[in-house]
């Protein structure tokens, strides 16, 4: 058998291993709910089959010019299929827990309405993402959803007011909802600048978590405490509660105060 020949038979051979080998991986991918670096391989192996594609036209390109049909086509296939597999990587695989801040109003707002009515928590920063003025928090989809679902008791972990215009939100909050408790993270560097709500569904404790991965994009991940990652952020919840600073009466009707003149 000549060398030509059985590269071929190789070259066969291989593409059907790396095919088995990306469909396997995929399946494992979309089946687990934690970012993983497996994903890499749908970037590394079509991004060098692309260069590659890229380059023989260059590189051979008196031969390819004759024109070599044969050559051509299968150049852009797999500058085609290449691009594709990368792009559908980034939407399904990588991108399947990632939203914009509008694509992940409904997810928090689902989460939150598929619950049990006693208590849901939130894990928060400054309470900003409601908005500014009391027509942006009125109308803000999460506001909303929240003020209609009726929870019984709605625990904030938050950083403490520092403006007038937290201020305002804060009272706002506590005004909006009697029952609210605020407390904020002690010390400061308890705030692991992630955010996210706990809930209970049938008595089982279940978790939103969802972190900044670039600007505007969120990552959200919904867990339980069956998950070692759901237990452990829902015992780190606790634990941070714990130590939190409790606010003075005092200081919610300073915030309350801080409301209610712009809106009476």
């Amino acid at each position: 058998m000549q060398l030509d020949s059985f590269l071929k038979i190789l070259l066969f051979g291989g593409s059907l291993t790396a095919g088995a080998y990306l469909t396997a991986l995929r399946a494992k991918l979309v089946s687990t709910k934690q970012k993983n670096w497996l994903h890499w391989a749908f970037y590394i192996i079509p991004g060098f089959v692309l260069v590659a594609s890229i380059s023989i036209p260059f590189l051979y390109w008196r031969e390819v010019a004759k024109p070599d049909i044969y050559a051509i086509a299968l150049i852009t296939l797999n500058i085609v299929f290449s691009f594709l597999l990368i792009q559908i990587t980034k939407k399904s695989i990588v991108g399947k827990y990632q939203y914009t801040v509008k694509e992940l109003n409904p997810v928090v707002n689902e989460f939150s309405t598929n619950a049990d009515k006693g208590t849901i928590k939130l894990l928060a920063g400054n309470l900003d993402f409601f908005g500014q003025s009391g027509v942006d928090i009125e109308n803000h989809p999460q506001y909303k959803c929240l003020r209609e679902e009726s929870f019984r008791e709605i625990l904030i972990l938050c950083t403490a007011p520092v403006t007038d215009e937290d201020k305002f939100r804060y009272g706002k909050i506590v005004t909006d909802f009697p029952t609210v408790q605020l407390r904020y993270y002690k010390p400061l560097s308890a705030d692991l600048k992630i955010r996210g709500r706990i809930k209970t569904l049938n008595n089982v404790t279940r978790l939103l978590i969802y972190s900044k991965v670039s600007k505007g994009v969120y990552e959200a991940l919904e867990l339980n405490t069956a998950d070692t990652t759901g237990a452990h952020y829902s015992h780190l919840w606790n634990l941070i509660w714990e130590l939190a600073e409790i606010p003075s009466p005092e200081e919610l009707d300073t915030y309350k105060r801080s409301y209610r003149p712009l809106n009476q």
